[in-house]
């Protein structure tokens, strides 16, 4: 895929209500029905779920979420022009049309590396992204999303979540939590818009404009924090944080290279790029 180096001039994709999208009360997890439909099923398919027994998160995290209250859905991709080696294209992309669609809103939203969402130092959305390899392309992806819409309490196992609601509250300096909620239809079908919009930019050949604007809403971009630096060894089917074999780093992340792995400026000036799950930040 080759890049355009002129400024984009796509508009916002207006998603309309009556879209093919399979809704359910309950399921398993929206991605795992993704990949039994996947065979058939055409670009741009989208299943949502009001409540998931086995949503599922990064490295083997569960994503915690009150039924009916948020938005948690799959999208399905197949962005056949991409090469193998291109696939954090779909990270940056998706990572993209939810800041957008958060920016809409007011709020600053930055994007935690590689596609976590968060405002200040609270988490937002997170997003687990599957790809499919034929031979040199990339078939298709499955780009779970976990958004926080309504929801106003959360588990104590969980150090930093907001949502929505939250933060659109806490900006009005309203503390009586009146009974606003969003709907979700409404914003789902906002959200798709911004997502489907960034990706038909990249299709365009967009590929330099969404890297430089991913990069510059990177979450404590240029700033020298703590780190857990994850040993290449240790499984990755659990939670980082029941991994032992890692060493705490002080380090700044500058980006990420042409295959998305971050690259970090240790204190020292040694610089080193870190690819998905290879490190952690200390919150």
């Amino acid at each position: 895929m080759s890049c355009k180096d002129t400024a984009k001039i796509l508009p916002i994709i207006i998603m309309e209500k009556n879209l093919g999208i399979k809704w359910y009360q309950t399921i398993d997890s929206t991605n795992s029905q993704a990949n039994r439909e996947l065979a058939d099923a055409p670009h741009g398919s989208v299943w949502v779920a009001d409540f998931q027994t086995a949503g599922r998160g990064q490295r083997g995290n569960r994503w915690e979420s009150k039924s009916a209250e948020n938005l948690t859905f799959s999208i399905l991709l197949r962005p056949t022009f991409l090469h193998p080696a291109q696939q954090f294209h779909i990270s940056r992309i998706a990572s993209l049309g939810v800041l957008r669609y958060l920016h809409d809103k007011g709020l600053d939203a930055k994007i935690k590396w590689p596609n976590d969402i968060y405002i200040g130092n609270k988490k937002i959305c997170g997003m687990l992204i599957e790809n499919s390899i034929s031979t040199d392309k990339l078939s298709a992806s499955i780009v779970g999303i976990g958004l926080n819409l309504n929801q106003r309490g959360f588990s104590s196992k969980l150090t930093n979540p907001t949502s929505l609601i939250m933060e659109k509250l806490s900006a009005e300096g309203n503390s009586d939590l009146p009974d606003k909620i969003y709907d979700r239809k409404d914003e789902l079908s906002l959200l798709l818009g911004y997502i489907f919009t960034a990706y038909s930019e990249l299709e365009e050949g967009y590929c330099k404009e969404l890297e430089e604007e991913y990069h510059r809403n990177l979450y404590r971009l240029g700033e020298f924090h703590r780190f857990i630096e994850i040993d290449q060894d240790a499984p990755a089917d659990i939670p980082v944080e029941r991994i032992s074999r890692g060493k705490e780093i002080t380090a700044r992340i500058l980006g990420t290279d042409e295959y998305g792995c971050a690259i970090m400026e240790h204190i020292s000036g040694e610089i080193k790029h870190y690819p998905f799950k290879g490190i952690r930040y200390v919150l």
